[in-house]
């Protein structure tokens, strides 16, 4: 049976960790890769981002040696009153990784990207090295054809192409999609602080507990905190209620100090104003958006022989208060390597048509990342929604738990779906 399995060729437009992650599981399932990145990486800085078993399930299956972004492994989630700064509550992880099979992961973005990026060029490991290739703005994008041209002049073409082109996608309204999305009430300011600076000034040292650490202010404004890069960068995200001269757009806003400082209460707790006041530190301002879920996430030609599909924030663009924005990205790529793979068709029996793995790709894709979608956004004014994955007694039928989110069983769900959809 796996002497059915067909090579694709593959373009993947954008070569953020969404991008990257594409190209590594369908490399790693045999197939031929071309990554193009509108940029040249040269501006990649980034916050942190949480990596949990859902997501690092997949790196080490595609061989990637996570210890090698320097990761903090965390290991609860703390709560702190805004004011004094006094924890009122305590959610351990427990035996997270014995139940899950990984450890949670916080990592630094940029130490994340600059490992994909060595790993789907180099020549260990599965399958034949991707090309990555910089300076390469798609702007047509035809999923009759296969065509792709770009801004700078050049052409190509492929069987399956991956739009893993961000938030701001331009492969969607070529696929006949006209996304539904608005500024939300909140904003971010983001921000690194090294921990060497914060022992210099006798503050401090916030790596200490390798938590997630939450300071809520009220229903918008929180801080949230965590190390990462070996415990050698605090990274916090300072949510706030968004005013009417929040008008700028994107992630990396320039901002200052005095900014931040406008938005924050002045009672805030003398540990953590304390360091923002003394320690000097890179920071951009957030403007976070609703996106509303996509009607689907693909299109084939008429012959079904070429096909494009969306991923990651291209395809479900979501509130960061999950931290699932990364993961969903991984879940994402695993889930179209897998529908391509050998190992698909001897674990069903079901040899997919591009068309059909297509279509199995958003019949297992589509369901689970717009319930996460709804609950991020809930959990950006209702805290309790965050740390209820640990079954705190919120009372909510929609409440994400940890096993949801974190025990995702992806390749027995994907096979049980084959069966349903691929054999109908």
């Amino acid at each position: 049976m796996t002497n059915a399995w067909k090579q694709l060729d593959v373009a993947v437009i954008g070569g953020g960790l969404g991008g990257l992650a594409a190209g590594l599981a369908l490399r790693r399932a045999g197939h031929k890769v071309r990554i193009y990145e509108r940029y040249d990486y040269g501006g990649e800085i980034g916050s942190s981002i949480s990596v949990a078993a859902n997501g690092g399930k997949w790196l080490h299956e595609w061989g990637v040696d996570v210890k090698k972004a320097k990761p903090v492994i965390l290991t609860k989630l703390i709560r702190h009153n805004w004011e004094s700064g006094e924890i009122e509550g305590v959610y351990p992880f427990g035996d997270y990784e014995k139940l899950f099979g990984y450890p949670y992961y916080n990592v630094h973005r940029k130490d994340l990207h600059d490992l994909l990026q060595r790993v789907v060029v180099s020549p260990d490991g599965e399958g034949t090295p991707c090309e990555l290739i910089l300076k390469h703005k798609a702007v047509v994008v035809d999923y009759e054809t296969g065509h792709i041209k770009f801004e700078n002049g050049e052409e190509t073409s492929a069987e399956l192409i991956v739009a893993a082109d961000g938030i701001r996608t331009t492969t969607k309204a070529q696929l006949g999609i006209t996304p539904t999305f608005g500024t939300s009430n909140s904003c971010c300011y983001h921000l690194l602080m090294r921990r060497a600076d914060l022992i210099a000034n006798g503050l401090t040292d916030f790596s200490v507990e390798k938590a997630i650490e939450f300071w809520g202010g009220d229903d918008k404004n929180k801080i949230v905190l965590s190390s990462c890069s070996d415990g050698e960068i605090i990274s916090c995200y300072c949510f706030y209620a968004a005013t009417a001269a929040d008008t700028r757009d994107g992630w990396h806003n320039s901002a200052t100090r005095d900014e931040l400082f406008q938005v924050l209460k002045k009672n805030l707790d003398p540990k953590i104003a304390d360091a923002f006041a003394k320690v000097s530190f890179d920071i951009k301002q957030w403007r976070l958006y609703v996106h509303e879920p996509l009607p689907y996430f693909y299109k084939t030609s008429r012959k079904g022989d070429v096909g494009v599909c969306l991923l990651g924030d291209a395809a479900h663009a979501m509130m960061p208060d999950q931290s699932q924005g990364a993961v969903a990205a991984f879940e994402d790529a695993g889930a179209l390597g897998y529908i391509f793979s050998k190992e698909f068709i001897e674990n069903t029996g079901v040899v997919p048509s591009l068309a059909g793995g297509l279509k199995l790709y958003e019949s297992e894709r589509m369901p689970r990342v717009t319930k996460i979608q709804a609950a991020s956004l809930r959990a950006r004014e209702n805290l309790k929604e965050r740390i209820g994955w640990s079954t705190d007694g919120v009372d909510s039928p929609d409440k994400l738990t940890i096993e949801e989110v974190c025990g995702y069983e992806p390749k027995t769900h994907m096979d049980g779906l084959a069966r349903e959809i691929l054999r109908a």
